[in-house]
Formats: C-alpha cells, sequence, structure tokens
C-alpha cells in the first residue's frame, strides 16, 4: 500500500535571466551552489531530496516537524544568496520506486509550485490540517493545469512575510467573481459538438484518433493544438507546423504558430488556415 509522505518542490526563480547575465558556465555553478545549500537545508531538517529537475529540487519529508524546520530557514538562505524560490507543498500517498517517487501526491505538490510566486511558499489543505496555529492565511480557490480538482492552498507567512503581505480581498468574494466571469466551453466542429465545465482535463485536436477531437486531414498536425481551462478563461495553445488562426467574434484574426492564445466569448478556430479549404479544419466555440 502507497506510504503517505509530505511532499514538497521548491523551485528557483529567476535562472533564465540569469543565464543571460552571467553565461551559462557561472549561473550553473551559483546555482548548483544554492541547490546545494537547500539540500543541505532539507537534510538538516529531517527531510530528503528525492531529485534535482534542472533547477528544482523534489523534497520529501516524514512529518510536519521537518518540513516546519525547513520552512524556517528558507528566509535565511534566500538573503544569504540574494536568490529566491518558490515552493509547493502537499500531502498524501506516494509509490516509491528506485528512490523515486510517483502518484497524485506528487502531480498535486509539482503544480502547486507553479502557482506560487518568487519567495512564496504555498500549502495544501492536506498538510496544514494536520496542525493547529500555524502562521497562515486562506488563498482563493485556483485552478492548474492538468488538475480538474485542485486542493484548498495556504500561504505560509514566515516573519518576513508577514511583515510585508499584500492584504487579500474576500476569498469568497473572488470566488464569485471567477464563477460570473468563468463558463462552460462549447466546441462545434464537422465531426460532433461537446461541451465541457471549467476546471476539466485539457483538450487536444489533432488528426491522431487518441486526441479529444480528431480531424483526419493531412494538413492538420497528429496534436495539432491543445485547450486548458485557466482560472474564469479558456486558453488554446497551439503546437502544429502549420498553425492556427483564432478568431475572437469581432476581432481581427490572429495566427498562432506554437503560442498560447485566450479565447474571447465566441469565435473559431481554423487549423492548417493556409489549406485550400480551411472551413474544413474550423473549430467554432462559444463560453459561457
Amino acid at each position: 500500500m502507497p506510504a503517505r509522505q509530505i511532499v514538497a518542490f521548491t523551485d528557483i526563480c529567476g535562472s533564465t535571466r540569469l543565464y543571460e547575465r552571467l553565461g551559462d558556465a557561472r549561473a550553473r555553478a551559483r546555482i548548483r551552489s544554492w541547490l546545494g545549500a537547500l539540500a543541505g537545508a532539507v537534510e538538516d531538517a529531517g527531510g530528503r531530496v528525492v531529485k534535482e529537475i534542472g533547477d528544482e529540487l523534489m523534497l520529501v519529508f516524514p512529518g510536519l516537524p521537518p518540513l516546519l524546520a525547513y520552512l524556517d530557514r528558507l528566509p535565511g538562505l534566500q538573503a544569504q544568496s540574494g536568490m529566491r524560490c518558490k515552493t509547493g507543498v502537499h500531502a498524501g500517498a506516494v509509490i516509491e520506486e528506485r528512490g523515486d517517487l510517483f502518484g497524485d501526491a506528487v502531480n498535486t505538490a509539482a503544480r502547486i509550485v507553479a502557482l506560487a510566486g518568487a519567495g512564496q511558499v504555498l500549502l495544501s489543505e492536506a498538510v496544514t490540517r494536520e496542525a493547529d496555529g500555524l502562521p497562515l492565511r486562506p488563498l482563493p480557490a485556483m485552478s492548474a493545469r492538468g488538475k480538474q480538482h485542485m486542493p484548498a492552498l495556504f500561504e505560509w507567512l514566515g516573519e518576513e512575510a508577514q511583515a510585508d503581505r499584500t492584504e487579500l480581498i474576500d476569498p469568497a468574494g473572488l470566488a464569485a467573481l471567477r464563477e460570473n466571469l468563468g463558463g462552460r466551453l462549447r466546441l462545434i466542429w464537422a465531426g460532433g459538438e461537446r461541451e465541457w465545465a471549467p476546471g476539466c482535463e485539457e483538450i487536444t485536436v489533432g488528426r491522431d484518433p487518441a486526441n479529444t477531437i480528431t480531424l483526419s486531414l493531412p494538413q492538420v498536425s497528429r496534436v495539432h493544438l491543445r485547450i486548458e481551462s485557466r482560472g474564469p478563461y479558456w486558453l488554446v495553445h497551439d503546437q502544429s507546423t502549420n498553425g492556427t488562426r483564432v478568431c475572437n467574434h469581432g476581432e481581427a484574426g490572429v495566427l498562432l504558430q506554437r503560442e498560447p492564445c485566450r479565447l474571447g466569448r465566441a469565435g473559431h478556430l481554423e487549423l492548417a488556415p493556409a489549406m485550400a479549404r480551411p472551413d474544413q479544419a474550423r473549430i467554432r466555440f462559444r463560453i459561457g
């Protein structure tokens, strides 16, 4: 049976600019030094570094006290190094194979760190309910790519964060605003019609039968585009060879080539728009 663990990801912020400013060798040396300092703090606290992923560390803690000991050290480490990091934490059952961790708890922690800002630590409700009196504040409901249901999140307020933090608007008010702004996505194409609710798994379109919507045309890429729910918005990401034209109602069309674009309330998508009959690969959309 999978064991329950506290899983965390700590990601260095601003590494791209660092490589541009210092060059590859110097930037990598500085990042490796910083990752080493973080790893030392994890081990001193009683946690374990599972692996290094680029400029990010996957961490695991056997319980809440080791995690809190690590979080208490983060502000000082950031001040000493002049670098900032962001951290996402979740707790749940994990599968361990050959020293690596797998499972929904790991995937959720990875999504949480992606939502964090520079210097911010976000913890899921599964972590925070294990103890009372932690320096936390609740955050509005958030959505993340590839996750239909995200847990309630809290921001860790160490001494530094408590001294200078943004005043939070009532989360219930933000949730209501999100609900009013958002809406269900309806797609209509030559082969059918379907509707999706906000927060659903991403939608893929292409000529491969494994896609959510299949358009069997040689000019259409195997996976031509994907559409994801992001909070109150729907985003389309082109990842094709021949591009995607996004025509929001009342606006000039935009040609995407490996780029994202936010969908308006209504309009249509043209896959491979330079083909002789672009209407064959046209998908109409409506939100709300």
